[in-house]
């Protein structure tokens, strides 16, 4: 999804009979069998201590199939898939619609579906967890090409849902180790209504930002133990904008306001012009234009253009070194090809900035540490010149992939020559779909206790381990 998400976690096993999904599979390989004698050897330390809490998926990153409609777990020390769930999303196939994605923190992972449904997966054995989220489908302009800012965000064990059309804001907490069911969240979740044209993100410490473009608002939910605080209201200075997306930098939430194309940041009053992306008047167009991923505190924030991807300063500690850093995209500025591009949200690793962008058939990329400003390289990509998604810069506990949307295609950056890693299954049984249960105007006895905003049915995927 970070999101990208739509920036973009794990579950339990169950011991009784109760039939499996028929849409799950799994096929143990070698690379299985392997991983479970490193678990028996790990298992006790040199000392003959028992290791009570053996983490084997901590290092591992989630991405999306593309057109595929997969979601698989990458073992990053392997360099290859060791988990793939088929068929999550069997309508990918048709190119009309969105591209399945996938959110992840820690050892939590939470499949998104092309229509926006929310599937919690255990990280471990690729089981969905049971329950899924419909997120409300959104309502944005049409005829202005602009990146879309996320409506499902996860981050320091909270998962945030956002309307994009009402603002309502839904969050629930999660379990660091994985397994939190997530079907009610919708339920019993409902936190705060921000307006309309609304994005949401999470802060690495869990706290929900959520920004409506229409009425300048600004809503930040403190998260405190299990539940939320009270909601923290700021007001930008601006009304009926179209679109805005928001960022975390620690604790602090940035807004972009794609109307204008200026950044706002909390606690500083003013806007500051997004450069080569501002503009005087609103109402026209929209910035093509993307903040970083949430990350950690700094003096910057980072963005993305079609141009280059680059840092703002957000203190008066800034300097301005590292405001000229960044990386040059080298994209054609021809407008037969600009229809063709997309960016994805940046991310940040340490001192060094990640960024991708979907060139037609060709994804560009690069990475600029410190100080440096560096070019994009280029690498083949089995698309098409009628591309539709961007690439999602996927990282994990400083592991980073690129994961691109359109094909599925995975990029692992450890690697030198070929970076390709991706090895998606052909689907071996007819596409099943599962439909939320519809509303009716009279309950029955049997129904009556369901809830209309989220399905608690499982999902319909298979998951393949894949040998190594």
């Amino acid at each position: 999804m970070t999101t990208q998400g739509i920036r973009v976690d794990e579950g339990t096993t169950e011991t009784g009979r109760r039939r499996r999904p028929t849409w799950l599979r799994a096929v143990s390989g070698t690379l299985v069998a392997v991983l479970v004698v490193v678990v028996t050897i790990l298992a006790v330390r040199a000392d003959g201590q028992p290791v009570h809490d053996v983490a084997l998926t901590d290092g591992s990153i989630w991405v999306s199939g593309g057109r595929t409609g997969d979601w698989a777990r990458v073992n990053t020390g392997a360099h290859g898939f060791d988990l793939v769930v088929q068929e999550a999303d069997p309508a990918a196939a048709d190119t009309a619609a969105a591209r399945p994605d996938v959110l992840q923190d820690g050892r939590n992972a939470v499949g998104v579906t092309s229509d926006l449904r929310l599937v919690a997966i255990d990280s471990r054995t690729g089981e969905p967890i049971d329950g899924v989220v419909q997120v409300p489908p959104p309502t944005y302009v049409t005829g202005v090409d602009f990146h879309r800012p996320a409506l499902a965000a996860m981050h320091g064990n909270t998962l945030a849902v956002v309307d994009q059309t009402t603002g309502r804001v839904w969050a629930k907490r999660l379990d660091p180790k994985g397994g939190t069911p997530i079907g009610d969240l919708r339920d019993t979740g409902g936190l705060a209504t921000v307006g309309p044209n609304a994005a949401v993100t999470v802060d690495l410490d869990g706290d929900v930002m959520a920004v409506s473009a229409d009425t300048g608002t600004v809503v930040e939910i403190p998260a405190e133990g299990a539940g939320f605080g009270s909601p923290q209201r700021t007001d930008l200075g601006f009304t009926g904008g179209r679109a805005a997306d928001i960022t975390a930098v620690g604790d602090t939430w940035v807004v972009l306001d794609l109307e204008k194309g200026e950044v706002h940041v909390e606690g500083r009053d003013g806007a500051q012009a997004l450069p080569g992306e501002s503009q005087q008047t609103a109402g026209v167009t929209l910035a093509m234009a993307t903040l970083q991923q949430p990350g950690p505190s700094r003096d910057v924030v980072a963005f993305q253009t079609r141009e280059r991807a680059g840092y703002l300063p957000i203190t008066d500690a800034s300097g301005q070194g590292i405001t000229s850093a960044g990386v040059v995209s080298g994209l054609s500025t021809d407008e037969r090809t600009v229809r063709r591009q997309r960016i994805s949200s940046p991310a940040v690793n340490g001192d060094c900035l990640y960024a991708a962008w979907g060139d037609g058939a060709a994804v560009r990329w690069g990475s600029a540490c410190g100080t440096q400003e560096a070019p994009a390289g280029e690498l083949t990509s089995s698309g098409s010149l009628s591309r539709r998604y961007g690439v999602a810069v996927r990282h994990n506990r400083g592991q980073l992939l690129l994961n691109d949307l359109d094909t599925g295609d995975v990029y692992d950056l450890s690697l030198t020559g070929d970076l390709r890693i991706d090895t998606w299954p052909a689907s071996v049984s007819p596409p099943k779909r599962t439909t939320p249960p519809k509303k009716t105007t009279k309950p029955t006895r049997s129904t009556a206790k369901k809830s209309t905003k989220t399905s608690t049915k499982k999902s319909t995927a298979k998951t393949t381990k894949t040998s190594g």
